[in-house]
Formats: C-alpha cells, sequence, structure tokens
C-alpha cells in the first residue's frame, strides 16, 4: 500500500512547512505536495489527531431527508454500521417490516439487501464493484488510508485559486485511475467543510458531486461532523443528521454477513 498516514503525517510536520476551482495560477504538481501534506496534518489534528486516526469502526444513528428532482423531500430514520479495515458496511433505513438494508463486506466481496423481515436478494458483482468506487471517494477512507498510497498525487490550491470568499484552501487528491476528489479546508478550524468529486451514474452521465459536513462534535476525542448535506449537479438531493454515533465499540461479525429472513 505504499507509505501509511501516519507517515504521510510525520513527513508534513517536518516539512513544517465553495464551489469549483478558479484559480489563475497553476497548483504546485509534486506527487506528494508539501503543503497539501500540512493541511491534511493540520486537518487530521483538528480531527483528534490520534483518536481519529485509531477508530476501526463506528455505529451511528439519525435521521435522513432525500430529495426528488421536484424538490420534495423523503423523510426516514438511519441505523449505520461501519467496519474501515476490511470495509464493512452495514446500512438500515426505517425499522421491522418497513425496513431496507443494504450489506457490503468487501472481506467477502459480497452484499445483500433486505427488504422488510424476509426478503433477502444478493447484490450483483457490479453493484459491490460500485460500492468499492464510493469507498475510494469516503472522506475518512481518504484521509486515514488513501493518503500515503505511492500512487496517489496531491495538488495544493489557496485562498486565491478557489472561488468564494478566501475563507478555504483545498487539496486534490488524483489515483492512478484518474479519479479526482478534491478537499475544501476552513482555514480558521483546519477542518474539512466539503468534498467535490465526479462520479458516472447508471445512465452513463458523468455528475458532478459535493458533501458539505457541519455540526462538529467531539465524541471519544474524536471531532465528528454530525449534519452533512450532499448535492448533485449543485442540487441538495440528501441530508444526513446524525443523532448519536460511538466509536470502536463491539461489532457483531453478523451484521456483515447474509441476512437470515424471518419465516
Amino acid at each position: 500500500m505504499g507509505k501509511t498516514l501516519t507517515q504521510a503525517v510525520l513527513l508534513a510536520v517536518v516539512l513544517g512547512a465553495f464551489s469549483p476551482l478558479a484559480g489563475q495560477d497553476e497548483p504546485q504538481v509534486e506527487p506528494k505536495n508539501p503543503k497539501a501534506l500540512e493541511v491534511i496534518a493540520s486537518a487530521v489534528q483538528a480531527m483528534g489527531g490520534d483518536a481519529y486516526l485509531g477508530v476501526m469502526n463506528s455505529h451511528s444513528e439519525g435521521q435522513y431527508f432525500i430529495y426528488d428532482k421536484d424538490d420534495r423531500r423523503a423523510f426516514s430514520t438511519f441505523m449505520d454500521w461501519t467496519v474501515y479495515d476490511p470495509i464493512k458496511s452495514r446500512f438500515q433505513s426505517g425499522e421491522k417490516k418497513r425496513q431496507q438494508v443494504e450489506i457490503y463486506n468487501l472481506e467477502t466481496d459480497q452484499g445483500w439487501t433486505l427488504e422488510g423481515e424476509s426478503s433477502v436478494e444478493e447484490i450483483p458483482p457490479e453493484g459491490v464493484a460500485a460500492f468499492k468506487q464510493s469507498v475510494l471517494r469516503d472522506l475518512n477512507v481518504l484521509l486515514r488510508r488513501r493518503i500515503g498510497d505511492e500512487d496517489v498525487h496531491l495538488y495544493y490550491y489557496g485562498p486565491k485559486d478557489i472561488a468564494g470568499g478566501g475563507e478555504h484552501e483545498a487539496v486534490e487528491i488524483l489515483d492512478a485511475a484518474n479519479n479526482s476528489v478534491v478537499i475544501f479546508f476552513d482555514l480558521r478550524t483546519h477542518l474539512p467543510a466539503k468534498l467535490e468529486t465526479h462520479v458516472t451514474n447508471s445512465l452513463g452521465i458523468r455528475q458532478k458531486m459535493e458533501t458539505e459536513y457541519s455540526n462538529w462534535h467531539t465524541i471519544q476525542g474524536v471531532h465528528t461532523p454530525l449534519r452533512t448535506d450532499h448535492y448533485t449537479e449543485g442540487k441538495l438531493s440528501s441530508q444526513f443528521y446524525t443523532k448519536s454515533i460511538t466509536y470502536n465499540g463491539a461489532l457483531p461479525p453478523s451484521l456483515f454477513l447474509k441476512p437470515v429472513p424471518k419465516k
């Protein structure tokens, strides 16, 4: 995998060193740009330092809203269980007979859906592959695991390079497959403010996707955004409000196995 994130952060320390990018200056282009590493090191420290880097799993509960093309809003509760190495995910909306559950287990490259309490279907390989791609764009996976990968290049953009009020700086993360993610950081708090990337949807259309992070609280030493707003092509598509979250709890392995339907 190459350098670990801890090594990258140490390198940044030793070196001492909203909306679209609209700058006139070319970004610095070293594969591991020192200023980009410094910005990420500051963000990791602001998010809890070793406590943040030491998160192996999480369990959260809350509410979310989904918006359609006519801005109509649908509401549901959610529960989420995530293991970070290897990635395992269980996301549940609703409860009991009205629940919808998606499970992905990248240790076995499998996934399942559970509708209600009795209808179980296997997620096809292309669905698991799409989930794998989404993992590569996840903020926590990027900051904890991918920054130090040898095939990942980092580019720094200063406040003058970013359209807006000069309140943010940004790091672009570009991998060998030419997948790009730009993370915008608040200059004052050093926390991630927004993540921007492009995703090809099921119709083959490339779309701009943005996630904004807010309502930060410190939980078990980890500074955590309890609200995330998601935009597709600049239009609000969903909002998540986390009511509670626990880090490094005991998560039963059965959470990430094929569900057993009730008869």
